[in-house]
């Protein structure tokens, strides 16, 4: 078997892939600083890739002929943190059906003692006209190349605080570099990158002064995000209580068009 000469996402947060004899796939995921937020914290956005590449791949390989499928909506709810010691993470995927339009997986992140962490669902829409779509199938699977750091870091995601929004509120700006290993196959920002990147933005908005315990990533992607210069993601709180937090999420193109959008939830006493 050739090898694999995919540089995505996956290989460097830490995610592989291997194949059965029946065609199905296994994930996996190492556990290390790549799951960890600047703030210290378990980062729910550090399973993102693993759950759009792993449930998207089981949308992916049931799509009708002729068509190749791309992310429309992810959703992620974190149930527990990793035990001390833990060493991987796998996923556990249920594909629901197809209603002519999307694809719709879902799937649990399990710890390597099978304890279930996070629970994701991910629907991707069928397109045609992907020229060479047919390739990408045919990739062998890859090799970890785990880049060292915090999920900042290997997501070459710079915060930075905002002026505030319309409303007042208090606004946290990530810049994405435009760092060609955070593509997908078609060139465009990966959609886990994005949802990775804005749980990040999201949660930093209340990490001065809460510690985030639990937190939901819900995301809709609306059009392809270049990756030709740098991706800015904007916070805004929409909802900063004693005991919870909602942040909205969007990055817009050079025409100010919304690319993605997502809504993340935290919570914890201040």
């Amino acid at each position: 078997m050739r090898e694999s000469t995919h540089t995505g996402p996956e290989p460097r947060l830490g995610i592989t892939w291997t194949e059965d004899a029946d065609g199905e796939l296994t994930w996996h995921q190492i556990v290390a600083d790549q799951v960890v937020a600047p703030e210290g914290r378990f980062a729910l956005g550090g399973l993102a890739v693993l759950v759009d590449s792993a449930l998207g791949s089981e949308n992916h390989k049931r799509r009708p002929g002729g068509t190749w499928t791309v992310t429309t909506e992810l959703r992620l709810d974190l149930l527990a943190t990793p035990r001390a010691g833990s060493a991987g993470l796998g996923v556990r995927a249920a594909h629901l059906g197809d209603d002519g339009h999307c694809l719709t997986t879902r799937g649990e992140v399990l710890d390597d003692d099978g304890r279930v962490l996070a629970a994701g669902l991910v629907k991707s829409m069928e397109i045609r006209g992907i020229e060479g779509a047919d390739e990408y199938d045919e990739e062998p699977p890859w090799a970890s190349a785990l880049v060292p750091g915090t999920l900042a870091e290997v997501l070459c995601l710079d915060l930075r605080e905002a002026a505030p929004g319309p409303t007042g509120a208090r606004t946290v700006e990530g810049v994405i570099a435009p760092e060609p290993s955070l593509a997908n196959p078609i060139g465009a920002l990966h959609g886990g990158v994005f949802a990775a990147a804005a749980e990040t933005v999201g949660a930093a908005l209340f990490s001065h002064e809460r510690q985030v315990s639990s937190s939901s990533l819900d995301v809709r992607y609306v059009r392809q995000i270049p990756l030709v210069g740098p991706v800015t993601v904007r916070a805004e709180a929409l909802h900063d209580g004693r005991s919870w937090g909602i942040a909205h999420v969007e990055t817009r193109d050079e025409r100010g068009r919304v690319s993605a959008t997502a809504t993340v939830t935290v919570y914890g006493d201040r």
